[in-house]
């Protein structure tokens, strides 16, 4: 009698082993992130009215030989990712995190949301491309918002906030999934998932410094006491999602690149596919190119590949990197002004007691040189402004931040030696610092619903941030190059007299 045997390819191991325990390789979740990004880029040619099948093949041929050229040098990797169980977990983490934060409709939004949903509802609600009655073109970071607004075209606005929800939810859960295989075993993967969701700066005891320990209270936005901000965790998340998302894949890249899974190339690229997304992120990545760029010459080990990605990144990006450059010249690059004595109070109360604790561990995995970088980013940042206001420390630092948070987690789940006392400290300054992320979810849960914006994106910037300027997120058609110049442009309806939301949007208490 014919024994039976596993179909070719297939192990007895294989057939036998449960679904949720079967692993999912993280060199492909992490190509999946890449080809969304890439189609973000198509879809901005779409918004600026560039389209065509030969744009769509062509755009699909570069998209494959992105994701091929990216697991070409890592094919042992394929084997190494989360389980099943896990990538679902850390979904499910991401989904609370962006349910909290205000996505979906379903809990409060913070204020950041009256310009975001204008941004939403704008794209959903006018044909592409347009502009409004001023004659300004949309002109921002839209990357987070291009896929949830072609779903909202075809079944309405609240399909829009469902699907960018999920458009986030996902992601992040997928930057957790890989993210966990940096540490090995539950025990020092929940350790470094609590680390990172708890992660913030001692705000507290800013607050108190500066007199207003008195007047707050649980629903308190603590961050805004010094002249500048480094933003917690969940801060990053209920705020401003595109940034935190871009930074954190930024982060976790590098992070991977270390412990030799991810070559050069797919470092190199990331700015590029990043930029409409976050530029701030996309900046804030480059002096830990520098540093990769540096490591992988001494040893001689940049291949044709780490060369031919972000040539074919870049390529793919061109027409969102000339589309945010367009009319950018008010955005501009100065120092921000700020008293020495200010700025070291802001820093020892911010994070230097994080970097003291994290200098025991230069010689570990993720100390060396990507430590030293970050920790002399995080020094220097409240010192340059981009834009009106102080966006570069609180956004550029983010992938900073993130490779900081796995420094410290590493060393709180026993990958580098530290002594009893120095861990106890982290642990004393994660729970100083937890005060913080607790107004945040504190604020989520009990503030009512905020309600849906009917204005633009103009008039909704002036119902909070009138004082900053909007230039930001806006462009005349004729500063574009004539290659992604629009040809036909719709307009979008006057919405003046019109109030922008059907009842209050409650404020939190800013400090």
């Amino acid at each position: 009698m014919a024994s039976l045997a596993p179909p070719a390819g297939l192990s007895a191991t294989t057939i036998r082993t449960p679904l949720l325990r079967r692993t999912v390789p993280a060199m492909l979740l992490f190509g999946g992130i890449i080809a969304w990004l890439s189609y973000d880029l198509l879809l901005l040619c779409r918004f600026l009215g560039m389209g065509g099948p030969w744009l769509h093949a062509g755009w699909a041929v570069l998209t494959v030989g992105l994701f091929w050229l990216l697991t070409l040098p890592r094919r042992a990797d394929l084997r190494a990712g989360p389980t099943v169980a896990t990538l679902l977990v850390c979904i499910a983490v991401a989904t609370l995190l962006m349910v909290l934060g205000g996505e979906g409709r379903i809990l409060y939004a913070n204020l950041d949301w009256q310009v975001r949903d204008a941004v939403l509802s704008d794209m959903v609600a006018n044909p592409w491309p347009f502009v409004y009655p001023d004659g300004a073109l949309l002109r921002a970071p839209i990357g987070m918002y291009l896929a949830p607004a072609l779903v909202g075209k075809a079944w309405g606005r609240d399909a829009a906030d469902l699907a960018l929800l999920a458009q986030n939810a996902v992601f992040l859960g997928v930057l957790l999934g890989i993210g966990s295989t940096l540490f090995a075993g539950r025990r020092r993967q929940l350790v470094a998932l609590a680390l990172f969701l708890l992660f913030s700066g001692l705000d507290i005891l800013g607050q108190i410094k500066v007199g207003h320990a008195a007047g707050l209270t649980p629903s308190a936005h603590l961050e805004g006491w010094g002249p500048s901000q480094y933003s917690s965790t969940l801060t990053l998340a209920f705020w401003v999602p595109q940034h935190a998302l871009a930074g954190w894949l930024g982060a976790l890249a590098i992070l991977l690149w270390r412990e030799r899974r991810l070559g050069l190339g797919a470092l190199l690229m990331l700015p590029p596919l990043l930029a409409l997304w976050s530029p701030f992120a996309a900046i804030g990545m480059l002096p830990f190119l520098g540093v990769a760029l540096a490591s992988e010459a001494r040893y001689r080990r940049i291949r044709p590949a780490d060369l031919l990605l972000p040539a074919i990144a870049s390529a793919m990006a061109l027409p969102a990197l000339l589309y945010l450059a367009a009319g950018s010249g008010a955005v501009g690059l100065r120092l921000f002004p700020i008293a020495p004595a200010i700025y070291l109070s802001f820093l020892t109360i911010e994070i230097l007691p994080f970097l003291l604790i994290s200098m025991a561990g230069l010689k570990a995995r993720f100390g060396g040189a990507l430590f030293v970088t970050a920790a002399l980013f995080l020094l220097v940042a409240p010192l340059i402004q981009i834009g009106g206001w102080i966006d570069f420390a609180m956004r550029a630092t983010i992938p900073a931040l993130a490779i900081l948070i796995a420094h410290l987690a590493d060393m709180m789940s026993g990958g580098w030696p530290a002594s009893t006392r120095r861990k106890g400290a982290l642990a004393l300054l994660l729970a100083i610092g937890a005060a913080t992320p607790l107004t945040e979810t504190v604020r989520a849960l009990t503030y009512p619903p905020s309600p849906l914006g009917r204005c633009s994106v103009s008039r909704a910037w002036d119902e909070t941030f009138a004082v900053f300027p909007k230039s930001g997120y806006f462009a005349n058609p004729l500063d574009l190059p004539g290659t992604i110049r629009p040809t036909r442009l719709a307009q979008a309806p006057d919405d003046q007299g019109r109030a922008c939301f059907d009842r209050p949007w409650q404020r939190p208490e800013l400090f």
